[in-house]
């Protein structure tokens, strides 16, 4: 059976990686949050065995993951649901048509990517942690013979769970910055209609 929303694309793609995900590879690939989570990452690994927390349960570790990702992702379903409701029609038509920092995408575009994007951040962490408990499970974080592949491990693992806090962050920043182009917008429209109103024949 067709997908019905296929019927209202025109000539769009709508698969979400090669529609969405592809087109903006450089900017996601030069994003801050990626390079400075992994670069974290790598530090924790390898500062690890020397700290308290060596000798944590990798399952208890996966499980804090869990509950984080669980909360996580909800809070980025609603700011979803937040982005295509609190601007109004009028202005998501406009913005529709906005162009959008990425070729042929439009600015509503990029901030429903972002906040998908980050969504789907959560759903990563939650596999991470699933592959975690499977062959981690009991073992420590970071053993007293430690081998290098354990340390890989570790270091994509925190890798992971890092990117996926900063692209929670990048929610809560997109959505504050949209409410302030929705408030300076709308005192925009305040003052122009009262500017009307005062030079108004006859008032």
């Amino acid at each position: 059976m067709a997908d019905p929303i296929d019927s209202l694309s025109g000539r769009r793609d709508l698969r979400l990686f090669r529609g969405q995900v592809l087109p903006r590879r450089n900017e996601l690939l030069t994003s801050p949050a990626l390079w400075v989570s992994i670069g974290l990452a790598i530090l924790l690994a390898i500062a690890l065995p020397h700290l308290p927390a060596a000798y944590f349960p990798i399952s208890e570790a996966a499980s804090i993951g869990f509950t984080f990702a669980s909360i996580a992702m909800g809070a980025c379903i609603a700011a979803i649901v937040l982005a295509l409701g609190l601007p109004g029609a009028a202005r998501i038509k406009r913005w529709a048509r906005l162009p959008g920092t990425t070729k042929n995408k439009s600015a509503l575009s990029d901030l429903i990517f972002v906040l998908v994007w980050a969504t789907l951040c959560q759903i990563g962490l939650v596999g991470t942690c699933v592959i975690a408990l499977a062959l981690g499970g009991p073992i420590a974080l970071a053993p007293a013979n430690i081998t290098w592949s354990h340390s890989l491990g570790l270091a994509l693992g925190f890798s992971t769970f890092f990117y996926a806090v900063a692209e929670l962050f990048v929610v809560v920043q997109t959505l504050s910055q949209m409410g302030v182009v929705i408030i300076d917008e709308e005192q925009k429209n305040k003052d122009t209609s009262s500017s009307t109103h005062l030079s108004s024949p006859g008032q």
